[in-house]
């Protein structure tokens, strides 16, 4: 924890903070860098499959604005130059920001690390497994709301980033790059374990699209 900031500096800023517990908060942020700092790993979930390493260190004082209102730390790093910054917020919640000009908000994305973790575990064994898609898919609107029947996979579950699987097929819709620039939308993706999966999975878009046609 050599490169973490001046904590006396730290906890004056914090406690300045309304609803922060600061020694619950530090004490968070320790627990995080012991248990997954240096993991990196060659990530598919994410759009230039790049390597990111977690290297969770808490903001300086300095770098807090008088706007912020949030405990904030370093998560991870990236190997290609993203436009947004990952961030631990110090309720646990990981976090997205766009990084360049006219600062959209800051978005939560997943309740804690693990669930971000198991969600990049789905995607290493999706990209195994067979895309399912139909000429006429239905839209978004239309699979949103049939995965009202699906099983969702809570380990995986975050706040813009949603999964289901059932009958050997898996779904995800991502609504986070839509939530973070400007002009992007959301996002779905369905995958087939094996041929039964398969059938199955295009059974559900196929049921999904006559519920809206």
């Amino acid at each position: 924890m050599s490169d973490w900031p001046a904590l006396d500096e730290l906890r004056s800023v914090l406690s300045q903070m309304p609803g922060v517990d600061v020694q619950a908060t530090l004490t968070l942020f320790r627990r995080a860098a012991a248990r997954y700092g240096g993991l990196r790993y060659r990530s598919v979930a994410w759009s230039f499959e790049e390597t990111v390493t977690f290297v969770p260190v808490p903001w300086a004082a300095g770098e807090y604005g008088p706007e912020d209102q949030d405990a904030m730390c370093e998560l991870v790093e990236h190997d290609v130059a993203h436009p947004y910054a990952v961030w631990l917020r110090g309720d646990g919640a990981v976090v997205y920001c766009f990084t360049g000009p006219h600062s959209p908000p800051v978005v939560p994305v997943f309740p804690g690390i693990d669930a971000m973790l198991e969600a990049e575990a789905l995607y290493q064994e999706c990209a195994t497994w067979t895309p399912v898609s139909l000429d006429d898919a239905p839209g978004l609107a239309a699979v949103e709301a049939h995965a009202a029947r699906l099983t969702p996979i809570p380990e995986a579950y975050g706040y813009t980033e949603h999964w289901w699987e059932q009958d050997g097929f898996r779904l995800h819709i991502w609504k986070t790059f839509a939530a973070i620039f400007p002009g992007q939308g959301v996002g779905w993706a369905m995958w087939a374990g094996n041929r039964s999966g398969e059938l199955a999975a295009r059974a559900f878009l196929a049921r999904a699209r006559t519920v809206t046609s």
